[in-house]
């Protein structure tokens, strides 16, 4: 079995933009700490994966690091 690769954001950006991923390629392409957080969130949320629950993924990440970055823990 092909082990998993993982990309810097820069690059998962830049394949997003060339419209080579979706927002679930993202997810899955980010880190295996964000493949498992996801399966968790889309369980607890009951929602499908897919690119559309990927993207709200992304932007729940997004706000919790905001709110770190507010609290100065990030």
């Amino acid at each position: 079995m092909a082990e998993q690769a993982y990309y810097p954001e820069e690059v998962l950006i830049e394949k997003m933009e060339r419209g080579e991923y979706g927002w679930l390629d993202y997810v899955n392409h980010f880190s295996a700490e964000w493949q498992e957080e996801y399966l968790g969130y889309c369980k607890e949320h009951g929602l499908m994966i897919g690119n559309t629950s990927a993207a709200e993924f992304v932007r729940y990440k997004d706000s919790q690091l905001e709110a770190a970055l507010e609290a100065g823990e990030a």
